[in-house]
Order: structure tokens, then C-alpha cells, then sequence
């Protein structure tokens, strides 16, 4: 993972594994990293690492199990809402970028409806 020093390591972090929960690549319930694991992985101070762990702990992202470690949460409805969120601020942005071309939103709905279909028929 490459950090950027546009927002603090922690956040990075954070957007990170909630990416990878999006995305499936950590399942409901599934054990992360130690936090002295991923530091050690990742390259970055431990308390970094706790910081984003107890933040995600108060997101109800993660909850940890005293000598068990950490697990990403069971909770569907938490997993559908961070998908909503992420779909929201994906198109959100897409709309913007395709704004600033000059664009209109009839030109940008009649270009997504063609590429979906377009990506259907494949």
C-alpha cells in the first residue's frame, strides 16, 4: 500500500480494509491482521495502526475479541449501507468529472444507459 500526505495515515488505512470489505476481499466475520502485524507489513508505526483499529471499532467496522484477535463485522446491513455509500460517491463523482467536460446530465444518463447495455450484451 502507498500512502499519499494529502490526509493521515489512519484514514488511508481505514479506506483500505473498508475496500476490501466492499469488495469482498475480507468476508463477514473473517480475522484481520494483528495490528502489530499489520504495521510490521505495511511499514508504519504500531500506534497508527491502533489508531485505525479503535476507529473502526467505534465504526462498527471491526470488533475485537481479547486474545482472538480482530474480525471484520457480521452485520449485513453495516456491509449494504458501506456498498450504498461507496456506489453513491462513485457516481457522485463520475457525474462531476463528466460536468466539468461540459456535458449535461441528459448527454451523461444517455451515455451510462449505453454503456450498460453495451456491457450487458458481452
Amino acid at each position: 500500500m502507498e500512502f499519499n500526505q494529502k490526509e493521515p495515515i489512519y484514514t488511508q488505512i481505514i479506506a483500505d480494509i473498508k475496500l476490501k470489505f466492499i469488495n469482498g476481499t475480507y468476508k463477514l466475520g473473517q480475522e484481520i491482521p494483528s495490528r502489530r502485524e499489520l504495521a510490521k507489513q505495511l511499514g508504519v508505526n504500531p500506534n497508527t495502526i491502533q489508531r485505525a483499529y479503535r476507529e473502526m471499532e467505534e465504526m462498527r467496522l471491526i470488533v475485537t475479541a481479547r486474545g482472538q484477535g480482530s474480525f471484520m463485522t457480521s452485520d449485513v446491513e453495516l456491509l449494504e449501507s458501506l456498498r450504498e455509500e461507496a456506489l453513491h460517491h462513485a457516481v457522485s463523482q463520475s457525474i462531476e468529472t463528466l460536468r466539468s467536460f461540459g456535458k449535461s446530465d441528459r448527454e451523461i444518463l444517455a451515455a451510462m444507459k449505453k454503456y450498460l447495455e453495451r456491457g450487458a450484451s458481452r
